[in-house]
């Protein structure tokens, strides 16, 4: 039998209305502080689930249009939803977005370089993108890699066609590093202007000592490094050191 991803006990309370609780408590409230300064415009909220973050950026004073390739699953009467497909031409026009919101969406992407250029058409010039996913950087993660030779546990052709049928799209399929997604990022003609975590991750304090040494490593090494493998930044400690959850911003700088 498939998994029912809408059967999800958790909820969670926004603007006087009831989600299921689909995402990390702390994501949204982060992406919204992230935004709250930034002059209000049209925002894509892609994919966007049960419109948590669309219904909180709506109430903030964006001017929201949500997809996802389940709109029925959407809770917000007020604001568009459009079926959308991450793997595929999305459906807007170009130039139309001042802001897009792709929060936990580029693990579960087939082509994530694709995704990012459409990102990028549908985005005005200048426009921002507000990307969060997994913190396959992190040390603990890294450890995991070392040790089990993937980060997150695979899924079997048995368990995709037993478990996940119908659900595909909730699969990790993507497990992008930090210097990888800024790759994707910097292709589609994005550049990184922030990079924030979720909140700090309690168990990696006893792993502190190896932190700084590689850190310590990363400064000896220098520039060379720095230019050929984004080092630094990749072992700075909001990445390092960092949460389940990367939250990037990045501007559009050229298509």
């Amino acid at each position: 039998m498939a998994r029912d991803f809408g059967a999800k006990e958790d909820v969670v309370e926004v603007y006087g209305r009831i989600f299921p609780s689909y995402s990390r408590s702390e994501i949204h409230p982060a992406i919204s502080k992230i935004l709250k300064d930034m002059p209000r415009g049209k925002l894509l909220d892609f994919p966007t689930g049960s419109g948590t973050l669309a219904w909180r950026l709506q109430n903030e004073g964006f001017e929201v249009t949500a997809a996802d390739v389940v709109p029925d699953a959407f809770k917000n009467p007020e604001i568009e939803i459009v079926r959308g497909d991450l793997n595929h031409a999305f459906p807007f026009e170009s130039e139309r977005f001042d802001y897009a919101c792709f929060v936990e969406g580029p693990e579960h992407v087939e082509n994530v370089f694709q995704c990012l250029r459409e990102f990028a058409r549908i985005l005005k010039p200048g426009g921002t993108l507000v990307v969060s996913l997994p913190n396959y950087s992190n040390l603990q993660n890294r450890i995991k890699q070392f040790l089990n030779g993937v980060i997150e546990p695979v899924v079997s052709y048995e368990s995709l066609k037993s478990d996940y049928v119908g659900n595909e799209f909730m699969i990790h399929i993507n497990r992008l590093p930090y210097p990888m997604m800024r790759m994707a990022l910097e292709f589609a003609g994005f550049k990184i202007e922030g990079v924030h975590e979720d909140r700090p991750k309690k168990k990696q304090r006893l792993l502190w000592p190896l932190a700084w040494a590689i850190q310590l490593i990363t400064f000896l090494r220098g520039e060379k490094a720095q230019k050929k493998y984004w080092m630094k930044d990749n072992n700075a400690t909001e990445v390092l050191m960092g949460g389940n959850t990367l939250i990037l911003v990045a501007r559009l700088k050229h298509k």
